[in-house]
């Protein structure tokens, strides 16, 4: 009997190890990120609007780009983000925004991220160096007559500054429903936020596709004058993968932006 069940167990082998492996694969198992199709590249115009009450109004233009490139002689993918802001909209913001980010090709993880300022006559700007290898993340904040603000934050799961975030998130399965504890990397502090995939929406963009990810900031707020906690971005999951819109409630009214026809 004994010598039976020792022929049996050298037969199986092969399928043991083949289960523990499926096993052990499954536990570690962690979604892959899309692969960047050809329309996903290249310039989408978005339209900014200031919604309070019955005021629905333009303040701004916004270009995204997201295009081939190198970072320090490695293959990357490079957005660059403008956003001209009309009179109104300064109240929350400088008049013009500008930001560069740099991601890997195959996670879309970033390498690095710079947002010069520009408002009045004072210039500085807010850089953000990341090290896939130690898994950490220099941040600094800097303007002229004001003390820099900086840190040095690990990279756990969804740490980036918000152009990185939007790019990473295009592509990157995010589970519905659970909310996932991040930082979103903002003025030199890296500030805690929770990620939650809403699902399938297609009301705010009926021609598209479209999952709806919610954003909140724990502390602070996207704009400069601290409001704007609360953020909901919509993603189209087919085709281009674009950032559809994005919406931030303010201290008065919201802020909503949309991808243009």
């Amino acid at each position: 009997n004994i010598g039976i069940i020792v022929v049996i167990f050298v037969v199986m082998i092969p399928q043991i190890v083949t289960l523990a492996t499926l096993l052990v694969s499954s536990l570690n198992y962690a979604p892959a990120p899309a692969a960047v199709p050809a329309e996903a590249l290249g310039s989408v115009e978005y339209e900014v609007r200031y919604i309070l009450k019955g005021l629905n109004t333009k303040v701004a233009d916004a270009t995204i780009t997201l295009e081939k490139d190198k970072w320090e002689q490695q293959d990357a993918l490079h957005s660059h983000a403008e956003i001209s802001a009309s009179s109104i909209f300064r109240l929350f913001m400088a008049a013009e925004y500008i930001a560069d980010a740099y991601l890997t090709t195959d996670c879309k993880e970033p390498y690095y991220s710079v947002n010069p300022i520009k408002k009045g006559k004072k210039e500085g700007k807010f850089e953000c160096i990341y090290d896939n290898k130690s898994k950490t993340v220099s941040s600094e904040f800097a303007q002229p007559s004001v003390k820099p603000v900086s840190g040095t934050y690990p990279m756990d799961g969804y740490t980036m500054d918000l152009l990185s975030l939007l790019q990473y998130l295009r592509f990157q399965p995010v589970p519905e429903g659970k909310p996932i504890e991040m930082h979103l990397l903002m003025r030199g502090k890296s500030e805690a936020a929770t990620l939650t995939n809403q699902g399938q929406d297609n009301e705010k963009f009926p021609d598209q596709k479209a999952e709806k990810l919610f954003i909140k900031l724990i502390d602070t707020g996207l704009m400069e004058n601290g409001s704007g906690n609360e953020i909901t971005v919509w993603r189209s999951t087919e085709g281009s993968r674009q950032i559809l819109g994005l919406e931030a409630s303010l201290s008065s009214g919201k802020m909503s932006v949309s991808i243009k026809d």
